[in-house]
């Protein structure tokens, strides 16, 4: 009996278990579901119209020259019609804005006329520098308006070996040649220039700005590598106090006490020596010195702060000059032409103090550079000269990280461009 209700309850949770699944099962017939077609907006789109100083081209031509020698802005008008009125209406407008007396000869200018056969010129143009320009409206309403050109920065790097002149180097890589000037300046107390030799290697993250593609401006260095014989010589642009200087991987900036030469563009003659062949006396003695020949009237630069002791003339040193920088260093500049400071003078690295000559004892125009330590003639391409102000405290964590940033990038630019190098 128990047995046969057991059997009952079993049956009536078998028939509830498939009550419960019946009713999760969807039994209405089945619809095809088609999505709503997605509603797209087309928009009718126009290409931009072309321009050209900002004045839109469609229906105009441009015909575009250059001032030509002895052209005035009135006569650039009265060629082309356009009247005496007109012009001095234009003067007048421009006043404050352009003046037209300004204008030069070979600067681009241009004409915008009508696309008609009546070829009356609705706007002039003239273009100040790649970016500047101004734009003069011929007709009624008249109007005169500077524009400029956007300006974009972009940053480059190139990595060359020396070959020989370094100028000619970067223009061959496709970089802006100006960057050697700039390498020159950076690099002027801590690698010698006269010293560079072929394969030696300059690397250089920079930025330049560039108008419609076209470089514009002069390049900015950012970081370089000097590398020759095994050995490197990085320099970091950094800026403490809003100032920026140029700094190697420890902080120490790369402006020494001193400059390497006294001219800018020269080559060495004579070298410091403790015996040499005068050329004008024709003996043999010491050479405490050392000889930059360069044109006449080469300007010859103070290689440090400090104030003149001595300018004046002897038979053998012709007119020079001689600089206390300090207790220690005292330099002198022979044979100049010409002499452009005063006896007790306060002078500052690179001013201009003379020219180059051949006064005295010389044989050609050239100036012998002499520098004494302590009281002694050295040869002061092998001296160590101490540094400039180091990076302050206050600015040492952040220098260290743009420094390790700047060292890796130099690296990757280097490793590049030996990837571009065609075997």
């Amino acid at each position: 009996m128990i047995q046969n209700k057991r059997t009952v309850a079993y049956g009536l949770l078998a028939l509830l278990a498939v009550a419960a699944v019946l009713l999760t099962v969807d039994l209405s017939p089945r619809v095809e579901y088609t999505p709503e077609p997605e509603v797209v907006e087309v928009v009718d789109t126009v290409p931009a119209v072309p321009t050209a100083y900002g004045i839109p081209l469609p229906g105009f031509v441009v015909e575009q020259e250059q001032v030509g020698r002895g052209a005035t802005f009135g006569d650039l008008l009265t060629a082309r019609g356009v009247p005496y009125p007109v012009i001095d209406s234009l003067v007048r407008l421009g006043e404050g804005k352009f003046d037209v007396r300004r204008m030069r000869q070979g600067n681009p200018i241009a004409f915008v006329y009508t696309d008609d056969d009546q070829r009356e010129p609705r706007y002039f143009v003239y273009e100040v520098d790649p970016v500047e320009h101004v734009v003069f409206a011929l007709t009624p309403p008249l109007d005169v308006r500077v524009g400029h050109r956007p300006v974009e920065t972009v940053r480059a790097e190139v990595s060359v070996p020396v070959t020989g002149a370094l100028y000619n180097d970067l223009a061959d890589a496709g970089a802006d040649p100006m960057l050697s000037m700039q390498l020159a300046e950076i690099y002027a107390w801590t690698v010698d220039f006269y010293r560079i030799q072929k394969g030696d290697r300059f690397t250089v993250i920079y930025e330049e700005q560039q108008v419609d593609g076209e470089r514009y401006g002069e390049p900015r260095v950012l970081a370089a590598r000097y590398e020759s014989d095994g050995v490197s010589k990085d320099a970091y642009r950094f800026a403490q106090d809003s100032v920026p200087d140029f700094f190697d991987p420890t902080g120490n900036s790369l402006r020494k006490a001193f400059l390497q030469a006294p001219l800018k563009y020269s080559r060495i003659s004579s070298g410091f020596s403790r015996r040499r062949f005068h050329p004008v006396q024709k003996r043999f003695k010491a050479h405490l010195g050392t000889d930059y020949a360069a044109p006449y009237g080469t300007p010859i630069l103070a290689v440090g702060d400090g104030t003149v002791e001595k300018a004046g003339y002897t038979a053998g040193n012709g007119r020079y000059v001689k600089i206390r920088h300090n207790g220690t260093y005292s330099t002198q500049y022979l044979h100049m032409r010409k002499i452009l400071v005063k006896q007790g003078q306060r002078v500052q690295q690179g001013d201009v103090i003379g020219e180059v000559g051949s006064t005295g004892l010389a044989t050609g125009p050239h100036v012998c550079f002499r520098f004494w330590k302590n009281g002694e003639q050295v040869d002061h391409r092998r001296e160590e000269f101490p540094s400039a102000e180091p990076i302050q405290e206050r600015y040492k964590a952040e220098f260290t990280r743009e420094a390790a940033n700047w060292m890796l990038a130099l690296e990757e630019a280097r490793h590049r461009a030996d990837q571009r190098v065609v075997f």
